[in-house]
């Protein structure tokens, strides 16, 4: 059984990432640069589509049967009003990018179900749960996620545009 798993958005994409959606399936060329806004201090956050992990997590990963991911290589930098409200945080130093590349037909442990939409077995949700993803939606992947009163007006003019 799959879950979709929704981690705490904790920044967006820093500056000087070569990042261009125009590009289709592959948007950014070179490292990710995952910038921190904020953080309740989870071992895995997302934006955009991307996913980084702690380096304990990422070690925990490599160490386990689990599959359907690579690591890659991620610059973590914060905002400036990052040290102001959570200096107080021992945001860890080492962070990895997860990368989703299993299928669901091939029975893989990490599947990327849309762009921005994770999927995970339950061997890797058990493996998640031994660290903190006390902010992460987690809900059944055979559910429809659950969409905000905002995002559901967004959807309905996008859709009422398109059938013009």
């Amino acid at each position: 059984m799959y879950h979709r798993f929704e981690p705490e958005v904790a920044g967006g994409l820093g500056p000087g990432i070569d990042y261009d959606p125009r590009r289709g399936a592959e948007p950014l060329v070179g490292p990710l640069h995952y910038e921190f806004a904020g953080w309740l201090g989870d071992d895995i956050v997302t934006t955009s589509g991307y996913w980084i992990v702690t380096g304990r997590l990422a070690d925990a990963l490599r160490e386990s049967p689990l599959t359907g991911y690579e690591l890659g290589e991620v610059v973590v930098t914060t905002e400036e009003q990052f040290d102001m409200f959570y200096g107080h945080l021992d945001l860890p130093r080492d962070w990895e990018r997860l990368i989703p590349t299993g299928t669901e037909e091939g029975g893989e442990d990490f599947v990327l179900e849309t762009v921005v939409d994770l999927l995970v077995s339950d061997a890797a949700l058990e493996l998640l749960r031994r660290f903190s993803i006390d902010d992460a939606d987690i809900s059944p992947a055979d559910e429809e996620p659950e969409v905000s009163e905002v995002m559901r007006k967004f959807l309905d003019l996008q859709r009422a545009k398109g059938e013009q």
